[in-house]
């Protein structure tokens, strides 16, 4: 079917979902992943969406799953819909095609039975789900001749060959529909653990009208490049003084954990520098990453409790992260080291900030998700502010610093060995307050 009818459907002057763009190639060996969106539309329907020829092959289930084989579930085929559209929970605006509540069901990987594009044309479709709510064997089995037409029935709004039936295989996976309706028993978002009815009470996940495409290749000094496994955040030299010259850009010092957003087919996950998963531990700061329109990036940054007064401290983050105290958790991103199968690494400083901020403003604000801004110059002026208004201190950066210049000397406050970079040359400072 490809990502022509998913474009046709859509004016994108309009609505804020992504173009369709063929997802890049699978490489060898690597699982194909399959999500399932719970949808309140003009009808609750659950979106059950499984990766095939770099887009999402998808029905629309109007009752949902089922872990009973004795139960068939309708499943009617939709257009195809581009990878990113997987990572999306959050709400689409009355008016606009699919308008309303989008809830992450499930999500994993999936493998065929067989040649997949194969018997998908022939219409009988076996796989094995791995996820976090379905596991085992499963298939798609194409209705013949003209679906059930009677009053009432919701075969009635679709077309006659779109009909399939959803069916769980008998497999150690398998339960009884008496003992375990599982949309039932797991209402839950599989991303934030939210409800449908609190992601439709959060109006900073609403899709925007301003989410167009942003190009990473029409950026100087960008690269194309895959998505690397893992990155080493830069780090900060501290010195005594904040650096004079226009040709420095100031930030105001943040206290919280430093945090690598790596999102890639639309699944975000939050890293620290020791490549520990915090994910699970904010997972709103996750799904509302999820909604930036990139196939991939990666984001560098600090997760913090952001308090009424408008600082933050590290001491109250871990009880932000438990959903108390008087902090509010936010992700205050200021770099972007790899965007939309671009690395960045060769990009000057100030213009990758450029980049992260029109990324950002695609997003509804206020949000969980902050802009990092900075002073060009004036460094000194900055820091006496910064600290008059109780900030721990001030990062000062080289606006045309590169990520590439580091490989050849390596950061100070880094790891492993290898002469540590003297103050006068290193791109990024931190001057603390006190």
């Amino acid at each position: 079917m490809g990502l022509d009818e998913y474009n046709r459907k859509r004016d994108f002057k309009v609505t804020s979902e992504p173009p369709g763009e063929l997802g890049a190639k699978r490489r060898e060996g690597e699982p194909r992943t399959y999500v399932i969106q719970k949808h309140a539309a003009s009808r609750l329907h659950y979106d059950f969406r499984l990766e095939l020829g770099g887009v999402l092959k998808s029905w629309s289930v109007p009752k949902g799953p089922s872990l009973d084989p004795a139960v068939k579930r309708l499943a009617v085929e939709v257009e195809d819909h581009p990878m990113e559209y997987g990572g999306f929970e959050g709400i689409i605006p009355k008016g606009q095609y699919g308008g309303g509540t989008v809830l992450l069901w499930d999500r994993g990987v999936w493998a065929p039975q067989g040649d997949a594009e194969k018997d998908l044309r022939k219409g009988e479709l076996k796989f094995v789900l791995q996820g976090e709510k379905l596991s085992g064997g499963f298939a798609l089995i194409k209705l013949k001749g003209k679906p059930n037409r009677r009053p009432g029935s919701s075969a009635q709004a679709y077309p006659d060959d779109r009909g399939w039936l959803l069916i769980k295989e008998k497999d150690p996976g398998a339960r009884p529909e008496a003992e375990i309706d599982i949309t039932a028993a797991r209402p839950e978002s599989v991303a934030t653990q939210r409800t449908l009815e609190e992601i439709a009470a959060d109006r900073s996940y609403v899709w925007h009208s301003n989410r167009e495409r942003l190009d990473a290749a029409a950026v100087e000094g960008a690269r194309a490049a895959s998505l690397p496994e893992s990155i080493t955040p830069q780090s900060a030299h501290l010195v005594r003084t904040v650096p004079d010259g226009d040709e420095w850009l100031h930030e105001i010092e943040l206290e919280g954990e430093r945090i690598i957003c790596r999102g890639e087919k639309g699944r975000m996950r939050l890293l620290d520098r020791a490549g520990e998963d915090w994910t699970k531990r904010a997972p709103a700061i996750a799904g509302a990453a999820n909604l930036l329109p990139a196939t991939s990036l990666i984001v560098d940054g600090v997760l913090a409790a952001l308090l009424p007064d408008g600082t933050t401290r590290r001491g109250v983050l871990d009880e932000a992260l438990r959903g108390r105290g008087p902090g509010k958790l936010a992700y205050f991103a200021f770099d972007l080291l790899f965007f939309d199968g671009h690395d960045l690494s060769g990009v000057a400083l100030e213009k990758r900030k450029e980049l992260l901020k029109a990324l950002l403003a695609r997003v509804a604000e206020p949000g969980p998700l902050r802009f990092t801004d900075h002073v060009a110059g004036n460094g000194a002026a900055f820091f006496e502010g910064a600290c008059r208004l109780g900030a721990p201190g001030v990062v000062s950066k080289r606006r045309d610093a590169t990520i590439a210049a580091r490989s050849k000397k390596k950061a100070a406050g880094t790891r492993g060995k290898g002469q540590k970079v003297p103050a006068k040359d290193a791109t990024w400072r931190v001057v603390r307050c006190g």
